[in-house]
C-alpha cells in the first residue's frame, strides 16, 4: 500500500508541474505579443474637438458700426495631460451692420473675421482659462442697393489674439472670449459668450 501511495504522490506532482509549465509558457506567449498601437497623446485624457456658437458685443470704438457679433468658433485641443492642452483655434465671426447705421446707398453691409491662432489651455478643477494668438483674415463687404455696382469686398490680413475663461459641464464648455483683430487703434475688439461641444478622438 505505501508503494502504492507514493506512485500516485509522484504522479500527481508530475501533473502539477507539468500545468505550471504549460501555463509559464502561455505566459510568455503573452509577454512576446507585440505591445498594440496607441495614439501617445491619449496618455492622459483624450485629444478632443470644441465646435460651438458665440454672440457678443463690441467693445471698441467700432461698436458704433458694428454694435454685435456672432462666431462659430471651432478648437483641435491635443495635450497628454488633464490639467493642460495646446490649441488651433479657428471659425468664422460675423459683424453685421443694422440698417440704421449702414451708408446710403448700402442694401447690406458686414465684416467677416476668420482667425488661424495656437494657444494653451491651463484646467484648473471644473474651470479653464485659454491665451492664444495667430493671424486672421479680415473682409469688409458691402452689397449696393443699385444692383448695377454689385458689391464692394476687401480682404486682408491681420494680427489676432485672445483670451478665454470658462466653465466645463460634462462634454459643455460655457465661456466668455475677448478677441482682438487688427493693431491698434485701428483693431476691432470684441467679447464673446460663448457654449461649445467637445467631440473626442
Amino acid at each position: 500500500m505505501k508503494i502504492k501511495q507514493i506512485v500516485l504522490l509522484i504522479i500527481g506532482v508530475c501533473c502539477m508541474c507539468t500545468l505550471g509549465v504549460a501555463q509559464g509558457l502561455d505566459l510568455d506567449d503573452e509577454d512576446r505579443q507585440e505591445p498594440k498601437k496607441v495614439n501617445p497623446l491619449h496618455a492622459n485624457g483624450l485629444n478632443y474637438v470644441g465646435v460651438g456658437f458665440e454672440i457678443g458685443p463690441t467693445l471698441n470704438r467700432r461698436r458704433f458700426g458694428q454694435p454685435v457679433h456672432f462666431g462659430l468658433p471651432v478648437k483641435v485641443y491635443l495635450g497628454r495631460e488633464k490639467k493642460g492642452r495646446f490649441l488651433v483655434r479657428t471659425g468664422i465671426h460675423y459683424f453685421p451692420v443694422p440698417a440704421e447705421r449702414r451708408f446710403v446707398g448700402y442694401s447690406h453691409s458686414f465684416t467677416t473675421i476668420v482667425p488661424l491662432a495656437i494657444g494653451y489651455r491651463r484646467n484648473i478643477g471644473d474651470w479653464y482659462l485659454e491665451g492664444s494668438l495667430g493671424a486672421a483674415l479680415t473682409t469688409e463687404a458691402a452689397i449696393y442697393k443699385d444692383a448695377s455696382l454689385g458689391k464692394s469686398r476687401i480682404a486682408y490680413r491681420e494680427i489676432n489674439y485672445g483670451v478665454e475663461i470658462g466653465k466645463q459641464i460634462g462634454d459643455f464648455d460655457l465661456g466668455l472670449a475677448v478677441y482682438n483683430t487688427g493693431p491698434i487703434p485701428f483693431h476691432l475688439l470684441c467679447a464673446g459668450f460663448k457654449s461649445s461641444y467637445r467631440i473626442k478622438w
